[in-house]
């Protein structure tokens, strides 16, 4: 088989999504990224072994169920969206530890569906003095996730996004543009000033207070290759 640009993808050009705000219909994804050390799937699956008279003495196994379970590790990061929702969630049962989540593969292959936090541990003072805090929790599928294939194994070669103007209270989407049409283009995105705005890991910029920053628009299967927009925040819309 012919070599690919992103037959061996490194891990940083995965990302893993949660939804901060679970009590509304659409979902407000946000990374788990800054601070994060390590994402570890695996598989918990149940089976069932059964040894039938033409099997001459070799069992056959089937899969009963399976789920997939994210383990995340990293320091402490306060002020991240996710991190600060998840760790708002260690003390609580029931529903209120689930939301969704969202997993996009190096190739733009999307994971997605119900989830339950699990492993939660209140606060992050933890080991040495001198030690940054730790963060840890496990993703736990609930419910069958929906699987949304893209196979694009070509690397991006340019990346364009237009300046955003938005007003205080509302929200504007910010949708670049990555070339060649057949590359993975997953982006992320980070606003540098969030006292002025904010934006999502789907690129919804939401307007904060009156002013001007930064947005930069990274490419996830190349993260060098990355675009920075002006972002200006007007008085209220209403």
């Amino acid at each position: 088989m012919a070599k690919t640009d992103l037959a061996f993808a490194q891990n940083y050009t995965n990302a893993l999504e949660v939804d901060v705000t679970p009590e509304k219909e659409a979902p407000t994804y946000m990374p788990l990224a800054c601070g994060i050390t390590s994402i570890t799937p695996s598989a918990n699956e149940s089976t069932e072994d059964k040894d039938y008279y033409d099997g001459y003495g070799v069992p056959s196994t089937d899969v009963q169920s399976n789920q997939i379970q994210y383990e995340v590790e990293g320091d402490r990061c306060y002020g991240d969206p996710a991190q600060d929702f998840i760790s708002s969630r260690a003390l609580l049962t029931g529903d209120d530890r689930k939301t969704r989540f969202r997993h996009t593969a190096s190739n733009g292959d999307v994971v997605e569906g119900k989830c339950t936090l699990l492993n939660l541990v209140p606060g992050s003072g933890q080991g040495e003095a001198s030690a940054l805090g730790a963060f840890s929790c496990t993703i736990a599928t609930s419910g069958r996730p929906e699987f949304k294939p893209a196979n694009k194994l070509t690397l991006p070669e340019s990346i364009e996004a237009e300046d955003v103007e938005v007003a205080v209270g509302s929200t504007t989407k910010v949708t670049p543009t990555v070339t060649p049409t057949e590359a993975a283009d997953k982006c992320f995105f980070g606003i540098e000033d969030r006292s002025v705005a904010t934006v999502d890991a789907d690129g919804n910029v939401t307007g904060v207070k009156e002013g001007t920053t930064k947005l930069t628009v990274r490419c996830a299967a190349k993260p060098s290759l990355l675009k920075v927009v002006g972002v200006t925040v007007s008085g209220s819309a209403g």
